[in-house]
């Protein structure tokens, strides 16, 4: 419950995010489908929705599930990247924080943070955590290069 005051936040944030689509694991590799598995109904079926670029339903099948279980730092990810994918920058941003804040290591929130930052502009904080993925990482870690193959595209536009 040490979490409460970052869930209030990002509760709140989610409100409007909540209200629109009513009417309508481990760290690891990213991508949009993601090939990890999952353990409870809600993060399956939230898995699915991301597969079918439905992020605005999976961010609310996600936000219920981090308020259930608010140290799943695999499900605040997975908010964070349906909230990204959707728009929602600033709340996105603060799921990741809040992933990284319970698994430090969560090499797949952090590729994902990156390409927020990217979206949003912010070189140097991409390359932070480009610094931070090849310190932790070594042979085949699928997050540091696609956080690094994304920073190459970014520069090259």
């Amino acid at each position: 419950m040490r979490f409460m005051p970052i869930l209030c936040i990002c509760t709140s944030l989610l409100m409007p995010l909540t209200a629109y689509a009513a009417g309508t694991s481990s760290s690891g590799g990213a991508s949009d489908k993601s090939e990890y598995s999952y353990t409870s109904s809600a993060m399956k079926a939230a898995n699915k929705l991301i597969k079918a670029k439905d992020y605005i339903a999976a961010a609310e099948t996600l936000n219920t599930e981090v308020m259930r279980n608010p140290d799943d730092a695999d499900a605040w990810n997975l908010l964070g990247f349906s909230l990204r994918k959707s728009g929602q920058f600033a709340e996105a941003e603060v799921a990741y924080e809040t992933a990284l804040s319970l698994d430090p290591k969560h090499t797949r929130a952090m590729e994902y943070m990156g390409e927020l930052y990217l979206s949003l502009n912010q070189l140097e904080k991409a390359e932070a955590l480009l610094a931070r993925l090849n310190a932790l990482c070594s042979f085949n870690c699928k997050d540091r290069d696609m956080l690094k193959k994304a920073i190459a595209a970014y520069k090259a536009n």
